[in-house]
């Protein structure tokens, strides 16, 4: 029984964690998003030595990226809104007299909403990728693990 009541008191913390993360994003946080293909710097944006430069895009590919993050702003804007107010209800649900089925309920459609804002940004890093030369795609990688090295980076 102790051991039931130390997994619910740890998903709970968990999930209170990942509450307060969506609602006041931290330093870490942004530097994160900031790494992420749907949130490059967009040009003239007063940035010498940002990822657009580095990657020395020419005025079309530059406005094709332009393009394909405008396409999805709306989709992503809205997403991350649902999982705002999803985390919100959640935490309601779990500070409330809400069944267990229903926590996990909403705790799954949180779930969906964010593979769903994940499947978007992957579609959004493939489509920019397509569109960089060789060279551009090194670099491109490079940036994005800079610092997340990819797993098997990590154990060297």
């Amino acid at each position: 029984m102790l051991i039931r009541r130390v997994s619910i008191l740890a998903v709970v913390m968990i999930v209170f964690s990942s509450t307060i993360a969506l609602a006041k994003p931290t330093l870490l946080s942004r530097q994160v998003i900031a790494q992420t293909p749907t949130s490059l710097p967009r040009p003239n944006r007063g940035q010498s030595g940002g990822w657009l430069k580095d990657l020395n895009l020419t005025s079309q590919q530059l406005q094709q990226i332009k393009e394909i993050r405008h396409q999805s702003k709306q989709q992503i804007a809205q997403k991350s809104q649902e999982i705002r107010q999803g985390q919100q209800e959640l935490h309601d649900l779990i500070a409330g007299t809400a069944t267990k089925e229903q926590v996990r309920g909403k705790y799954n459609q949180i779930k969906l909403v964010k593979q769903q804002l994940a499947d978007t940004q992957f579609e959004n890093t493939l489509a920019i990728r397509e569109i960089l030369n060789p060279e551009q795609r090194q670099k491109f990688a490079e940036r994005m693990y800079k610092k997340n090295p990819p797993p098997a980076a990590q154990h060297n």
